[in-house]
């Protein structure tokens, strides 16, 4: 039974130990959304999905580059992994701009390495606690406890790769219309079905197994945070895979198919929390709440130093030269997105094991060497830091500064004059952004909109054709081409139409759109194949079938007999 007294029981305390480092705070979110039937709206209204991002997402990459870069020893320790894996990785990452397979490749490693990311980690402080509190793990509990967030793992991964789709913890398809695509493996049932089931009961069972043993060992209070630590475990994956999966809640439950992008950016901020709740402690345990700040502050700056140099200097190769790859605007994100996340998970795997005895002796409250204490090694990080370390500071800082400016000029100047199409408010707000460098391609979108309902074409064109030009895809070129049929343009519409296509060649409105255009120009003959082509995308929709027989009867009509 636990022996260690109250101070060795926990990091920082009960309740914070429970709300940010075990999850129970995730757990209460979800209760908020339940109760509320609203998971994303009122943080999308508030602006809240983005500052929580860059408060939690982005100190949370930061803390990984402290942990293995800032000093020497742990730089030549895991150099296999802060040079080598870091240069393939990056390099990676620029090939993955002109290459649609490696950029696709590298975002499906992503979305799939992440769930076992986060799994790793609440594996991991779950046993801390067990060993805080002195409980004793028997080789077989510890192997049931593995066993059993491995299955929740595994869960996540069927559901990404079943070939119905629906059951995924995070949206297959987020970035519709760009150049990158996760790919799916396309299990098939009743195989996947069958393997589904059968993986989720052995997860249940397996954690029922493991509780029993612990508690012929160890007090019920003794459990608390790692019985938490398996809760959070279950709300992030289990749970949502198999609701969405057979259908349980229903459609306005935070876990249905639709809301998948919601969980997933929750998710992903519990974790950012939980790590660095444990980083902090790490790194300053001992310190006063002033030096703790600061830490958390140089987290910030070095994260947005990593999220923010490789897209620069991709910037800066492709403007005004030839080397411009395939990746625009929110692509470029998307690969890089998948490259610091996949850089992260490799430094994470190398720096954080219970068994390094540095790592031990700070979080499971051995006899900690006074050389270790952060106080004392801060003189000495002084001495030893890196002679980049303030070009990066300075870097992360600006990168820092220019994405909270940027939030604010949209959440408060741009969202507004939009909501209100004041289109000279919209123009004032874009003009900032566009210095910022933070406009992007649906913004010009979404003004064309708003001109069109001003009815200022000549704007919405512009606006349009703007969006195109930053982010080649379908969507604008399909707005482009609705705007030219109501001006009586049907000539820019069909141009517009083939454009939209070369980008999407089944978006089953663009194949609709140009087939009754071809019709309305005289030319059924080559109106015909697009909506036979639009029609097998949209089976049920009544549109498409009348215009298809339209089609077909003017075209018989005008062969020869």
């Amino acid at each position: 039974m636990a022996t260690r007294d109250e101070s060795q029981r926990w990091l920082f305390g009960p309740g914070s130990d429970l709300l940010l480092g075990c999850g129970l705070g995730y757990a209460l979110l979800v209760a908020a959304f339940l109760l509320a039937d609203a998971p994303q709206s009122f943080a999308s209204s508030l602006g809240l999905v983005a500052l929580v991002s860059i408060l939690t997402g982005t100190p949370h990459y930061g803390a990984t580059l402290l942990r293995a870069y800032a000093e020497r020893a742990d730089r030549r320790a895991y150099a296999f992994f802060t040079l080598y894996a870091t240069v393939a990785v990056w390099a990676l990452f620029y090939a993955g701009l002109y290459s649609a397979w490696i950029g696709s490749l590298l975002l499906t490693l992503y979305m799939n390495w992440s769930p076992w990311h986060y799994t790793g980690q609440n594996y991991g402080i779950a046993l801390m606690f067990l060993r805080r509190r002195g409980v004793e793990v028997s080789p077989t509990a510890k192997r049931l406890i593995y066993l059993s967030f491995l299955l929740s793992f595994l869960l996540t991964l069927l559901a990404f790769h079943g070939a119905s789709g629906g059951g995924e913890y995070a949206p297959v398809q987020p970035y519709g219309g760009g150049a990158f695509t996760p790919i799916r493996l396309g299990i098939p049932s009743p195989g996947w079905e069958i393997a589904f089931a059968g993986v989720a009961c052995a997860d249940l069972a397996l954690l029922v197994a493991a509780a029993v043993l612990l508690l012929r060992r160890a007090a019920p209070g003794d459990l608390v945070p790692s019985a938490v630590l398996a809760l959070t475990q279950m709300l992030w994956f289990s749970l949502p895979a198999a609701a969405r999966t057979w259908g349980w809640f229903g459609d306005d439950s935070p876990f249905a198919s639709d809301r998948a992008a919601a969980a997933f950016f929750w998710v992903a901020t519990g974790h950012s929390v939980q790590y660095l709740w444990i980083t902090t402690y790490y790194a300053a345990r001992s310190a006063p709440f002033g030096r703790r700040v600061g830490y958390l502050a140089k987290t910030l700056v070095a994260g947005s130093f990593i999220w923010s140099a490789p897209a620069l200097l991709y910037r800066a190769s492709v403007e005004g030269s030839a080397l411009g790859g395939i990746a625009f605007d929110q692509d470029v994100f998307v690969v890089l997105a998948a490259a610091v996340n996949i850089h992260h998970f490799l430094l994470d795997g190398a720096i954080w094991k219970l068994r390094d005895g540095r790592v031990a002796r700070i979080l499971i409250r051995r006899e900690a060497s006074p050389a270790l204490d952060p106080g004392a090694r801060g003189q000495e990080l002084a001495r030893r830091r890196p002679r980049l370390a303030p070009a990066i500071y300075a870097l992360g800082g600006a990168a820092t500064l220019a994405t909270l400016l940027g939030l604010a000029v949209r959440q408060f100047g741009l969202e507004p004059a939009l909501r209100e199409a004041d289109l000279v408010r919209v123009q004032a707000s874009l003009r900032r952004l566009q210095w910022l460098r933070a406009d992007t391609a649906n913004d010009y979108l979404r003004i064309g909109k708003v001109a069109e309902r001003r009815r200022e074409p000549v704007h919405a064109a512009w606006s349009y054709r703007k969006s195109a030009q930053m982010q080649p895809r379908s969507a604008p070129w399909l707005a482009l081409a609705r705007l030219s049929l109501r001006g009586e343009k049907p000539e820019v519409a069909v141009s517009a139409l083939e454009t939209a296509l070369e980008h999407n060649p089944n978006d089953p409105n663009a194949l609709f759109l140009l087939g009754v255009t071809r019709l309305r120009l005289n030319e059924p003959e080559r109106a015909t194949p697009l909506l036979e082509r639009a029609a097998a995308l949209l089976p049920g929709d009544a549109r498409v079938r009348a215009g298809l027989e339209r089609a077909r009867r003017r075209s018989a009509a005008s062969s020869p007999p």
